[in-house]
């Protein structure tokens, strides 16, 4: 067991603070400095890595980029588009109908069901349970 200067043994309290000074005071600190000097190495050079490349791509876009803005892009160009849309459209038509198709049958069960809780529960005279059962439908 470790002793302190009066010959005492050195408690396990007394331990736990001189490591938690020591740890906060010095390793801490020693730690924090090395991360963000290699942090700040690693990330300035994939930023100009990142930097680079984006520009790269954004220079041999850009002669495009700029005429279609301006309405000047080819007929080639056009057809590309036209075509790439068309088909992801038709790509996705089925799954809009059935979507679609779906919204419409739970949104009719739904009201029949109110419907039928009106009806049961004798909440509505049956001149507006007839209003209510031709819009549900």
């Amino acid at each position: 067991m470790i002793k302190n200067n009066q010959n005492n043994p050195v408690t396990k309290k007394e331990l736990v603070e001189v490591l938690g000074t020591f740890t906060e005071d010095v390793l801490l600190p020693a730690m924090e400095h090395i991360m963000d000097e290699k942090i700040d190495t690693k990330l300035s050079q994939h930023t100009h890595e990142m930097k680079a490349y984006i520009d790269s791509k954004l220079s041999d876009q850009k002669g495009d980029i700029i005429e279609y803005i301006k309405g000047e892009h080819t007929d080639e160009m056009k057809r590309y588009i036209d075509s790439t849309l068309d088909s992801k459209l038709a790509d996705q038509k089925g799954d809009i109908i059935s979507v679609v198709k779906g919204d419409r049958e739970r949104d009719k069960s739904w009201k029949l069901k109110n419907l039928d809780i009106l009806k049961r529960n004798k909440l509505a005279n049956p001149k507006e349970l007839e209003l209510l059962a031709d819009f549900a439908r």
